[in-house]
């Protein structure tokens, strides 16, 4: 895994023009938690996390600092666009899968579906890891949500999104080099 490399994720959310700051903050962190989960659903070295009410605090779940979610940038207009980089090994733990799914399953989102779906593709390709068949992957994600008992969270954060007013419209996912920490 070149730890030179990241994912970048350009999201665009629409809305009203001055939505609530705790619709804002609610957003930002329901995505950091659905980050969260599926690297502790997916990545190595966190197979022995048991989920548990504590998944929700703030320092609830124990990622390592180069795997935590990072805001490039946040521009607060009209769209509402948030840039954050993701580390590799949500790429190649299959945990990017994981929330392109839980994106898909947030009905009241008006974005293609079919346009994530071939952004993951292209992240798969770019990173070579060999294309596998959706519904393999989609049985797969249901046995580890089963095998680790946290089915409840994924649905609580897919019913914790749906409740936002702020909509995603938009997504763009991108490999990136980087060739320093400090534009980690």
């Amino acid at each position: 895994m070149d730890p030179n490399r990241i994912i970048k994720m350009r999201l665009v959310f629409e809305g009203e023009k001055k939505p609530y700051l705790l619709d804002v903050s609610s957003l930002f962190y329901d995505l950091e938690l659905l980050h969260d989960f599926s690297l502790l659903l997916y990545a190595e070295g966190y197979h022995d996390y048991r989920f548990s009410r504590f998944f929700w605090y703030r320092r609830g779940r124990p990622l390592k600092d180069e795997h935590r979610l990072r805001a490039v940038k946040i521009i607060k207009e009209s769209p509402l666009t948030i840039e954050l980089i993701l580390h590799i090994v949500a790429v190649s733990s299959g945990a990017i899968w994981a929330i392109a799914q839980a994106i898909e399953k947030v009905g009241n989102w008006k974005l293609s579906r079919e346009k994530l779906k071939l952004e993951v593709e292209k992240l798969r390709y770019e990173k070579n890891i060999r294309p596998y068949d959706e519904q393999k992957a989609r049985i797969e994600m249901e046995k580890k949500l089963l095998e680790r008992e946290c089915w409840w969270i994924f649905n609580s954060l897919i019913k914790k999104l749906e409740a936002n007013s702020i909509k995603l419209k938009d997504i763009d996912l991108s490999l990136e080099k980087t060739n320093d920490e400090n534009d980690r």
